[in-house]
């Protein structure tokens, strides 16, 4: 197929996806979380210039078709954040390297985007507070319309202020675990479509760096200090460390489930119920905690430090 053509195909998908998410939302609004990955598929078929080409036009387009407000919503949080994955898969950097790299683009992305659309801090900060106020009465709302007990939604003015200031002051963990949760879907499914990315680490063999049981357990201490910037500093660190060792607990789980040879269905039946029974969500967390004392896998090795890919520049 032609280099040109390629090209075509993925800034046609990016901002199909791209704006079908904008102008179909909420329902079509998880489709962003593939925007980036037409522009990770080209730069395995050509040299990295090609996906500056990709980002450039893409943007245009988004431009052109959704609006020049639209622009920024795919440059910052979606575009430069694929670009950092470019350089990281193709410089042989390790996927964790990578991950971090992309995830840190992401959170840069998300806090320019929000400072450029609010203007400052306070207000970016009030705006949030009433559009979760807002969130946390329609989830009240649809519960009372299922025909929830009355009891399990009294809740007073005061517990529902504490709900909102609670998610509030933990939004900076929310952003980078969404945007880590975005960066891994597009590495994962383009080690899978493309035949440049074949010497990935076995993901099932995953672990967390040894060291860094000791930063979640300085930030757990951490967030019992008096002072409430540094306690709320270690809340949100703590958050992001957790959500470390539930992917080590789902490489553990993934590991018993391919040894025991399970049929595929049941395997995305069991990942389905990880995602939506809390009580399995918890059980899977400790298990990549404490899988640093159990070694559940038997494994001798360290952390899955070697490259994403073969192929590079």
């Amino acid at each position: 197929m032609p280099f040109t053509l390629h090209l075509a195909l993925a800034v046609a998908a990016s901002t199909g996806l791209y704006a079908t998410a904008l102008l179909l939302a909420p329902a079509a609004a998880p489709l962003v979380l593939l925007v980036p990955l037409p522009g990770l598929l080209l730069a395995s078929r050509g040299p990295a210039a090609v996906s500056v080409l990709w980002f450039v036009l893409t943007t245009l387009a988004v431009s052109v078709i959704v609006g020049p407000d639209a622009a920024p919503g795919f440059v910052l949080p979606l575009g430069l954040p694929a670009l950092v994955l470019v350089v990281g898969i193709r410089r042989f950097w390790s996927l964790e390297r990578t991950a971090v790299a992309g995830v840190g683009a992401w959170t840069l992305g998300i806090g320019a985007l929000a400072l450029l659309a609010y203007g400052d801090l306070a207000t970016l900060t009030t705006t949030l507070r009433e559009q979760v106020s807002q969130s946390i009465e329609q989830v009240f709302a649809t519960y009372s319309s299922l025909g929830s007990a009355d009891s399990a939604l009294s809740i007073g003015p005061a517990e529902r202020e504490s709900i909102v200031t609670g998610l509030v002051e933990t939004l900076p963990a929310l952003v980078v675990l969404s945007g880590a949760f975005t960066v891994l879907v597009n590495l994962l499914l383009a080690r899978q479509w493309t035949t440049t990315l074949l010497h990935s680490p076995n993901l099932r063999l995953w672990r967390a760096p040894d060291e860094l049981i000791w930063v979640l357990i300085a930030a757990g201490f951490a967030m019992f200090i008096p002072a409430s910037v540094p306690a709320l500093v270690a809340r949100n660190v703590f958050i992001v460390i957790l959500g470390c060792y539930f992917c080590q607990g789902l490489a553990i789980v993934s590991y018993y489930l391919e040894r025991f040879r399970l049929p595929r269905g049941l395997r995305i039946a069991g990942f389905v119920l990880i995602a939506v029974q809390h009580v399995l969500t918890a059980m899977v967390l400790v298990l990549g905690v404490f899988d640093l004392w159990g070694n559940f896998r038997r494994l001798n090795a360290g952390p899955a430090d070697v490259p994403f890919h073969s192929d590079g520049d």
